[in-house]
């Protein structure tokens, strides 16, 4: 019992300290930890995961494959499905994106941790399925639910430029400006769609 409880104090330690260097940006520091983590811990849904997400800086090939082996350690585990169908989504995966959301929706409760996520989600794979109404409601309601998320505005701001909806799409990344801390991000996003939309 002594000998589990370590090792469960163990493993916390070990993600809560993988989550803290990436949220710093020290990516190399970061990819070596994780990759001795996941060695050390190769059962454990999270520590697969968190390394998915730093190969995205360094081996985007496997991404993919971590990623699927995250699932396949916790396939009830909502918050590893939708962590799990975006990344999956982002490398091209779509069918194995579109599995795990479905599996998502079917276990979420109202109160569930990450339902902006999962709801943005399902928006990207409408938009992907040309529902563009289902998209839209969708991509929007995960937008003014967590408006401090500027990854969710840079998304339907993307999904309304790609429809010639440019001067929408300028008006929610300025919206979004009202609540981010990194701001260059949601500028670099609007000079890329108005410069996109003077040259087409």
């Amino acid at each position: 019992m002594k000998i589990r409880r370590r090792n469960d104090k163990k493993l916390a330690a070990t993600i809560d300290r993988a989550r803290r260097l990436l949220a710093t940006g020290q990516e190399q520091e970061t990819f070596e930890y994780l990759r001795v983590a996941v060695q050390r811990f190769p059962k454990n849904p999270e520590i697969r995961l968190l390394y998915a997400s730093i190969l995205l800086a360094f081996r985007l090939d496997d991404v993919a494959t971590e990623t699927t082996k995250a699932v396949e350690l916790a396939p009830d585990d909502p918050v590893i499905l939708v962590r799990a169908g975006h990344l999956l989504l982002n490398r091209g995966e779509v069918e194995a994106a579109r599995s795990c959301a479905a599996r998502a929706n079917d276990l979420v409760q109202p109160d569930f941790v990450l339902m902006s996520a999962l709801v943005n989600l399902n928006g990207r794979l409408a938009a992907l399925d040309g529902e563009d109404g289902l998209a839209e409601e969708n991509l929007r309601s995960a937008m003014e639910n967590e408006p401090s998320y500027s990854l969710f505005a840079v998304e339907l701001a993307r999904f309304l430029a790609r429809r010639d909806r440019v001067p929408e799409a300028v008006a929610v990344i300025n919206d979004a400006l009202k609540y981010a801390k990194d701001t260059d991000h949601l500028e670099r996003v609007r000079n890329e769609i108005e410069t996109d939309a003077s040259a087409s």
